[in-house]
C-alpha cells in the first residue's frame, strides 16, 4: 500500500457487489431498450423524421455509453496484468471511461440540438430557418460526433496504463482524469470546463427551451379544441417535456456538483475525506450512466407513436407464429398518429 512490493489481493467489498449488479440492470435494458428505439426508426417508414432520426442519434450514443461502461467489471481490475502497448489500449478503450466520453459527450448534444429543434418547432413556427431538413440533419450529427470527439480528445490523451503498478497490487490500472484523486491543474481546468460546457449550460438550454414549450402550450391548452383527444395529447406530450428536463438535471448536474468541489480541494484534503469521496463519486457517476438508460424510456417508450410501432412488431411475429394470414398484418400498418405526434414527428 504504501510502495513496498506487498502480495496483496483487492478484495470485493459489498459496495462493489451492489454497484455491480446496479449496473447489470441498467446495462442491460438500457442496451435493449436503445436497441429497440434504434429499431423501430430504422425500420419503420412513418418514423422517418428529422426528431426521430435524433433520437436514433441519441439512442446509438447511449447505447455506445452503456456497452462500454466499465462499471460492471472496474472494481476486479486492480490485479490486472499488461504491457505499456496493450495496457494503454485497454484503458482507452475499455477500463478509462476515454471512448465513453466522446459517447456521452455525443448524447448530451443530441438532448440539446433536440430541446432546440422542438423550441423553435413548437415556440417558433414561423421561423424557417432554425428548421431541420433531412440535409442540414445529416450536417448536424456529423457536427455533433465531431464536437464530442473534439471535447473528449484530452480525456482520451491523458486516459493511459498505470505503469507504477508494480508497486502496489491495489492500484488502479489505469490513470484518468475523472477520479478522486488529485489532478494537476491542467487536469482540473479541463475538468471544470468540460462540466461546463457539456453538462451545466446543457442543462441551461434543454431547461429553457422545454420550460419555454411548456409555457406555450399550456396557453394553447386553455384554448378551445376539437376534441378531448387533442387535450389528452397535449397534457401527455406536456408530461413529457417536464420529465426530459428534470430527468437531465437530476441525474448529470450531481456529476459536475462533484467534480467541482473535488477540484476545489488540496492535496491533503482529498487524502483525509477518500472513503466518503470516492463512495460519493460512485454514486454519482452511476447516475450519469442512468441517464443513457432512462433516455429511451422517456423519449420513446411515453411516445404513443412508438408504442403502437412496437406493439405492432410484436402482433405481427405472434400472428406470424400462430399462421394467420397477412389481414392483421395488413391493419397494422402505418401507426395512427395523434394531432399533437403529427406536428412534432415525434
Amino acid at each position: 500500500m504504501n510502495g513496498s512490493n506487498v502480495s496483496v489481493s483487492y478484495l470485493i467489498t459489498s459496495q462493489d457487489k451492489v454497484f455491480a449488479s446496479l449496473y447489470s440492470f441498467i446495462v442491460f435494458f438500457g442496451v435493449v431498450g436503445n436497441s429497440i428505439v434504434i429499431t423501430i426508426v430504422r425500420k419503420t417508414p412513418s418514423m422517418h423524421t428529422t426528431t426521430n432520426y435524433l433520437l436514433m442519434n441519441l439512442a446509438v450514443a447511449d447505447f455506445l455509453t452503456l456497452l462500454l461502461c466499465p462499471g460492471l467489471y472496474d472494481f476486479a481490475l486492480h490485479n490486472i496484468r499488461l504491457s505499456t502497448t496493450s495496457g494503454d489500449i485497454f484503458c482507452k478503450i475499455l477500463a478509462g471511461n476515454a471512448i465513453v466520453c466522446i459517447s456521452f459527450d455525443a448524447s448530451v448534444l443530441t438532448l440539446c440540438v433536440i430541446a432546440v429543434e422542438r423550441y423553435i418547432g413548437i415556440v417558433k413556427p414561423f421561423n424557417r430557418t432554425g428548421h431541420l431538413t433531412r440535409k442540414t440533419l445529416c450536417l448536424a450529427i456529423t457536427a455533433i460526433w465531431l464536437m464530442a470527439i473534439i471535447s473528449s480528445f484530452p480525456d482520451t490523451l491523458w486516459t493511459e496504463y498505470n505503469s507504477e503498478k508494480a508497486l502496489s497490487t491495489l492500484k488502479y490500472p489505469c490513470i484518468r482524469p475523472w477520479t478522486v484523486e488529485h489532478q494537476p491543474s491542467k487536469a482540473r481546468s479541463y475538468i471544470i470546463n468540460h462540466s461546463i460546457l457539456l453538462i451545466v449550460l446543457p442543462s441551461i438550454l434543454i431547461s429553457f427551451c422545454y420550460i419555454s414549450i411548456f409555457a406555450e402550450m399550456k396557453s394553447r391548452s386553455s384554448e378551445p379544441e376539437e376534441n378531448e383527444d387533442s387535450k389528452r395529447d397535449m397534457k401527455r406530450l406536456l408530461r413529457l417535456l417536464v420529465l426530459l428536463a428534470v430527468a437531465f438535471c437530476i441525474f448529470c448536474l450531481p456529476f459536475a456538483g462533484f467534480f467541482f468541489y473535488v477540484a476545489a480541494l488540496g492535496p491533503d484534503q482529498v487524502k483525509q475525506r477518500f472513503t466518503s469521496l470516492f463512495l460519493v463519486h460512485r454514486i454519482v457517476r452511476f447516475l450519469i450512466f442512468s441517464n443513457s438508460f432512462i433516455n429511451p424510456i422517456l423519449y420513446a417508450a411515453q411516445s404513443t407513436n412508438y408504442r403502437e410501432v412496437l406493439r405492432q412488431k410484436l402482433c405481427c411475429k405472434t400472428n406470424t407464429y400462430s399462421g394467420k394470414t397477412g389481414r392483421n398484418v395488413a391493419r397494422a400498418g402505418t401507426p395512427k398518429m395523434s394531432k399533437v405526434e403529427q406536428e412534432h414527428a415525434v
